[in-house]
């Protein structure tokens, strides 16, 4: 079983696996790492990465991301048509490529799309939709959630998601559509490299509004050391990001895949550990 950790004490999630380690198997080269797009940043200075939701299914947001300096971390719904050529070409513009994979959210009424997972199903349709949602594309650091408010709060499902991405080698990354998310401890518990989100960049799809958002991103960035924000492909969100990104230089701050920050956060994790 994993064990979970709960705000009033101890959550065991049964799994259906003996021992994780035997189960699920770090590869020696995960496909974080093998895929992770390098960065040169020496941990002098802050880094904030930003993640770009929703992609796929707008071909031309693809060519627009394509044609931006990076490194910006693109997710792609599972579910979008001409996948491999899409992110084969934002990949070779060098972005970092994750998967945006569909989870029940709490709004009955909001669709997450298809093959999205819900905590209704049966645990083999659950795998199904799982492999599925990976299969789709090559060369991805790993997985957040689109939407999932409902299904992030679910220690069970999530652990059995993470039990996949153990297997494949893949980070998680918590978009934290639910402040109850489970979702870093569900990692935590299976080995799965995490991190989560900081801010939302564009819930407010104003200029002003998305650039007050990043100016946020850089104070937590200056007091942290490393700041997460996730955007959207709207015209007015990238036309923002490549101003903004043009003003890093002279504020001493690194824009960075996400991989980057979650290497660097498992450094921190293990020497933590090291040192006990």
């Amino acid at each position: 079983m994993a064990v979970l950790e709960s705000m009033d004490g101890v959550e065991e999630v049964q799994i259906p696996i003996q021992e994780l380690d035997n189960a699920m198997p770090i590869p020696r080269q995960p496909a974080w790492l093998l895929n992770a797009v390098p960065s040169s940043e020496t941990g002098k200075q802050p880094v904030v990465a930003v993640v770009i939701d929703d992609l796929g299914l707008s071909e031309e947001a693809s060519l627009l991301l394509a044609q931006m300096v990076g490194p910006y971390t693109l997710a792609y719904l599972p579910y979008a048509d001409n996948l491999p050529d899409q992110t084969a070409l934002v990949r070779a513009a060098g972005h970092e490529l994750m998967v945006h994979l569909p989870m029940q959210p709490k709004n009955d009424e909001a669709d997450p799309g298809a093959n999205a997972l819900l905590s209704s199903l049966s645990q083999e349709e659950f795998d199904r939709r799982v492999n599925w949602n990976l299969s789709r594309f090559q060369g991805y650091v790993g997985i957040n959630n689109h939407m999932g408010s409902e299904l992030t709060e679910d220690a069970g499902a999530m652990v059995r998601v993470m039990v996949k991405l153990r297997e494949g080698g893949h980070l998680f990354l918590d978009s934290l559509t639910s402040p109850k998310s489970v979702g870093v401890r569900a990692a935590k518990a299976t080995g799965v490299p995490y991190v989560a989100r900081d801010i939302f960049l564009d819930n407010i799809r104003e200029a002003n509004a998305i650039e007050e958002q990043l100016q946020k991103l850089e104070r937590i960035a200056r007091m942290r050391g490393y700041a997460i924000a996730i955007g959207h492909p709207y015209d007015i969100t990238l036309e923002t990001l490549t101003k903004w990104q043009k003003t890093l230089k002279d504020k001493e701050i690194s824009l960075v895949p996400l991989s980057e920050i979650v290497s660097r956060q498992e450094r921190v994790r293990h020497d933590t550990v090291t040192a006990r």
